[in-house]
């Protein structure tokens, strides 16, 4: 089951979300955003909602009655789980059926019907009800079974029996809505919360603090995620005999660090071998005078140190790491909130984080992922191929904190940029010679493309204002093109084309980027997307005769790209560009053909951009 929508009213600095989908591909939602536009509370409603209390302090300031709070969940069922067995034994636990094996409380079929259902919770006066959407009711109300009749010896059976007279395994009145959302809730991922306030693990604990659950212990929760992942119990292991006891410590010890080796990348003292340990010291003594265990981070062979001396960051990477892994294991279905989880983090220990979110987060032929949703802005948490993963947290003084989707342009870009920034940082805009993206912006596949059309422009003697933004590959111009609408700029793409394999190259661009961004509509993309017809590479849009402007000793070939190679393109094309910059190639003396080739496209982008300056 997964969580496939969200909404939140009246939450903190949140009015009114609005319906926010997640994605159904991905396990991972990023909420990006500066400090202060409400992504932690965003994560923190989710959290008040599993626990079905709402914080006081979450309540928006208001001059008059306090407002109504409302969080949604709609929740998707997949075809894996079977919600019929899923809910009879909920319900048997609730209402204490007595029920024989094998027998159905509810008609499977009908439930069948109620693929997502909606739990809404809603605080008013500090009550929370709970509530589930009308159609998922009516239905479940519809499923419920009559109980067999009893029948006695020499009673005969009736086949009319009034349907007054039939008992159900389950009486819900239509009064019972929050009965049937509390069953249905139950059924739903869990949802955890992991901020900066998490309990790191400790030095030292005490054997009495865990045996009495002191859950108030300094570092408690950690401990109880290692038991979690060694599959121990450091309670009864102050019944063990020394011998048992110190030979399963070794061994769990091993198993600790080379799992958490996989997990931790970077490298102190000039290796990643981090061993993470636990030292019990059996005591015969009663609560402080009584056995207690040691824990060690080791980095330098021979010099364990208590975690407080090691950096923060590392001791806050292993804590998160024992928070994620115990949940994973202890959960199917789990949701996971980590509220900027780059705190403390060098650059290398974020990019951990990042591989451990994945991992938790792919489906295998054991286990399904687990979803994880987690507050940034940091470019290093932001993977430039899952741009699709990232919801904008931005801050709006009328409207509150506002929630949506990089490709769409439903806010005023204003509120946008400093939003947008982290992703801008990971694509890599704020760095290198190339223009950043401009008002107009002309997306090309690569940078050997930059260089020639940004010299073609100058020795055309085209002089409009618009700039050259390259990609690396398809997938790249999809992010430029999320970019360019995110911040409501004007956009068009150039791709070549594959006449060879009958263009098929060229026309599956163009549908990753109908797809992507035009929602499959043909003649959208067409408006918006160029493509260089029989030109297999930018390369072949010139005669040879032009390239030896560039090279004197490039060989001839029909293929223009394969003379030049693959190896040199960009060194090739940024001297193209520094010789027209010199005067050294000009319209003189470059060919009619790659004149006329150039002129095509350039007329493509002015006339998307002279249509433009009209509509405006």
């Amino acid at each position: 089951m997964k969580l496939k929508k969200i909404k939140i009213e009246n939450y903190c600095s949140i009015v009114d979300s609005g319906i926010i989908e997640l994605s159904d591909n991905d396990n991972v939602s990023v909420f990006a955003g500066q400090n202060e536009s409400g992504k932690s509370s965003l994560l923190s409603a989710l959290y008040d909602f599993e626990r079905g209390k709402f914080e006081p302090d979450s309540i928006p300031f208001s001059t008059g009655q306090k407002p109504t709070q409302i969080v949604s969940c709609t929740y998707k069922i997949e075809k894996s789980d079977d919600i019929a067995e899923i809910l009879s034994d909920i319900a048997v636990d609730d209402y204490k059926l007595e029920i024989e094996e094998g027998q159905k409380i509810f008609d499977e079929n009908k439930l069948k019907k109620i693929q997502e259902f909606t739990i809404t919770k809603t605080n008013e006066n500090d009550e929370v009800k709970t509530t589930i959407d009308d159609n998922s009711f009516k239905i479940f109300q519809a499923s419920i079974l009559d109980k067999p009749k009893e029948i006695k010896e020499g009673e005969e059976t009736k086949t009319d029996e009034d349907e007054e007279t039939r008992e159900k395994y389950i009486n819900i009145t239509d009064e019972q809505n929050s009965d049937v959302a509390d069953l249905f809730w139950q059924t739903g991922p869990k949802i955890v919360f992991f901020d900066d306030f998490c309990d790191l693990l400790p030095n030292k604990i005490f054997v009495s603090a865990l045996k009495e659950e002191k859950t108030d212990t300094e570092g408690y929760r950690a401990v109880r995620n290692l038991e979690q992942i060694l599959d121990t119990d450091f309670v009864k292991k102050d019944e063990e005999n020394d011998s048992v006891r110190r030979t399963k410590e070794d061994e769990e010890n091993e198993v600790l660090s080379v799992d958490f080796q996989k997990d931790w990348g970077q490298r102190i003292h000039g290796e990643n071998k981090v061993i993470v340990k636990y030292d019990f010291q059996k005591r015969d003594g009663e609560d402080e005078n009584g056995s207690y265990i040691n824990f060690y981070v080791e980095t330098k062979k021979g010099q364990p140190l208590p975690p407080k001396q090691r950096s923060k960051g590392l001791i806050w990477f292993l804590s998160l790491w024992l928070e994620l892994k115990a949940q994973d294991i202890e959960h199917n279905d789990l949701v996971l909130l980590l509220d900027e989880p780059d705190q403390h983090l060098h650059v290398k220990a974020q990019k951990d984080i990042l591989k451990l979110i994945n991992k938790l987060a792919s489906d295998d032929k054991d286990k399904k992922g687990d979803q994880i949703f987690y507050a940034t802005h940091s470019p290093y948490l932001i993977e430039v191929g899952y741009l699709s993963r990232i919801k904008l947290v931005l801050n709006i003084e009328e409207e509150g904190t506002k929630i949506e989707d990089i490709v769409t342009s439903k806010i005023d870009t204003d509120y946008k940029k400093d939003a947008l920034q982290p992703i801008a940082d990971a694509i890599g805009l704020n760095v290198s010679e190339f223009s950043p993206l401009n008002n107009k912006n002309v997306i090309l596949e690569g940078i050997s493309d930059y260089y020639y059309f940004s010299g073609m422009k100058k020795v055309l003697g085209k002089t409009e204002d618009y700039a050259f933004v390259p990609g690396i590959g398809v997938r790249q111009i999809n992010n430029l093109i999320s970019m360019s609408v995110g911040y409501g700029l004007a956009w068009i793409a150039i791709i070549d084309d594959d006449h060879e394999k009958g263009g098929k190259d060229s026309k599956k661009k163009f549908d990753e980027i109908k797809d992507f961004v035009f929602d499959g509509n043909d003649d959208k993309t067409k408006e918006k997307v160029h493509i260089l017809a029989n030109m297999v590479g930018i390369e072949n849009m010139f005669t040879h005769a032009d390239l030896k402007l560039i090279d004197s000793s490039v060989k001839q070939d029909s293929d223009k790209t394969k003379t030049v190679g693959r190896k040199r393109k960009v060194l090739f094309s940024k001297l193209f560009f520094e010789k027209v910059n010199k005067g050294e190639i000009t319209e003189n003396n470059i060919s009619k053909t790659a004149k006329d080739n150039f002129k095509k496209a350039f007329d493509f982008i002015e006339k998307n951009f002279v249509k433009l300056n009209k509509s405006s």
